[in-house]
C-alpha cells in the first residue's frame, strides 16, 4: 500500500498554494482590465462632451456673425477691408 510522504505532501501544498496564486493574479488581471475600460468609456464620454458643447458653440457664433453681417452690409464689408488690409502688410514681409 502506498502512503504519502512529506515530500509528496509538501508538492501538493506548493501546487495548491501556485495554483491558487495564478487565480488570484488572473482575477487581479480581469479587474485592471475593467477597471482601465471604465476609466477609458468615462474619459471618451467626456471627450464627446466637449466636442459636442464646442460644436455648439461654434454654430452659435457662426449664426451670430452671418446676423450681424446682414443686419449691417457696408459696416461688415469695412470691417473685412480694413482686416484684409492689415494682414496683407503684416504677410508682405
Amino acid at each position: 500500500m502506498y502512503t504519502a510522504t512529506n515530500k509528496d505532501i509538501a508538492i501538493k501544498d506548493v501546487k495548491n498554494a501556485a495554483s491558487n496564486i495564478r487565480d488570484e493574479a488572473v482575477d487581479t488581471a480581469y479587474e485592471v482590465k475593467n477597471d482601465l475600460r471604465g476609466a477609458a468609456n468615462q474619459a471618451g464620454a467626456k471627450v464627446r462632451s466637449f466636442f459636442n458643447s464646442a460644436s455648439d458653440e461654434i454654430s452659435h457664433a457662426s449664426d451670430s456673425v452671418t446676423k450681424q453681417v446682414r443686419a449691417n452690409p457696408v459696416q461688415s464689408s469695412l470691417i473685412a477691408l480694413g482686416a484684409g488690409f492689415i494682414l496683407g502688410a503684416l504677410f508682405r514681409r
